[in-house]
């Protein structure tokens, strides 16, 4: 009986050594896992949009690309994008790097009848965070026909809150051209904001945004663009 005995509690304790032991192996291998993980996250390559750095950075380059055209219904233009990508260090790290893609910073607009070709900007130092094109009729059908009669740009000029970057943080314009690049105009300029640029009938284009901390909703013709009206949203209280 005490032979027996002394198997049993041997027998035991070799399988809570072995438990001990699997389960430390466990740990170690759950460690150096997460370790891997994090130093991955810490130093994979990360990639943002609609930022472009315009300070001086060192270990920076820069691509410019043109992106795919685009038709513009009723027009014999396309409009190609011109894309600036980035790659760039942060905090002094070169473990920790960002690019920053599609980036779309000028238009090519190309007449596919002439071959001819213009840019909308002559240069490629402002960020168009998106654009419209806008309709002689809205479309009610899938296969309804329409003509564009314009196109609305929301565009960042210049870093304006001095943090090196051009991005939507940045006073924002909206602008306007004709369907061929051409006729570039302002409409509104200091924007804080930009809630919203929709064209809600075929005459009306409807632009909400906040400039001096006050919401202001505003009314433009299509196609001519002409302010119709401009009002200032009401507060409300919000707790």
């Amino acid at each position: 009986m005490g032979r027996s005995g002394n198997g049993f509690f041997y027998f035991v304790w070799q399988f809570n050594a072995l438990a001990i032991a699997g389960a430390a192996v466990v740990c170690i291998l759950l460690g150096v896992y997460a370790v891997v993980t994090i130093f991955n996250q810490k130093t994979r390559p990360r990639r943002v949009t609609n930022v472009v750095n315009v300070g001086e950075q060192e270990n920076i380059s820069e691509e410019f690309t043109l992106g795919n055209p685009t038709t513009i219904a009723g027009a014999q233009y396309v409009r190609v994008p011109l894309y600036r990508g980035q790659s760039f260090s942060t905090s002094g790290s070169s473990l920790y790097s960002k690019s920053s893609e599609q980036n779309v910073v000028n238009y090519l607009f190309l007449n596919f009848s002439s071959n001819e070709s213009r840019w909308l900007f002559e240069n490629a130092g402002q960020l168009l965070i998106s654009s419209q094109l806008l309709s002689n009729k809205l479309k009610t059908m899938p296969d309804e026909q329409s003509v564009t009669v314009g196109i609305v740009y929301s565009v960042v000029e210049k870093d304006s809150n001095g943090d090196n970057r051009l991005t939507g943080k940045d006073a924002i314009s909206l602008a306007a051209s004709a369907v061929d690049g051409t006729n570039y105009r302002k409409l509104i300029e200091g924007i804080e904001r930009l809630y919203s640029v929709q064209q809600i009938a075929d005459d009306r284009l409807l632009v909400l945004y906040q400039k001096n901390q006050q919401t202001i909703s505003e009314l433009y013709s299509v196609p001519a663009l002409m302010r119709l009206q401009q009002s200032s949203v009401p507060k409300i209280n919000l707790h």
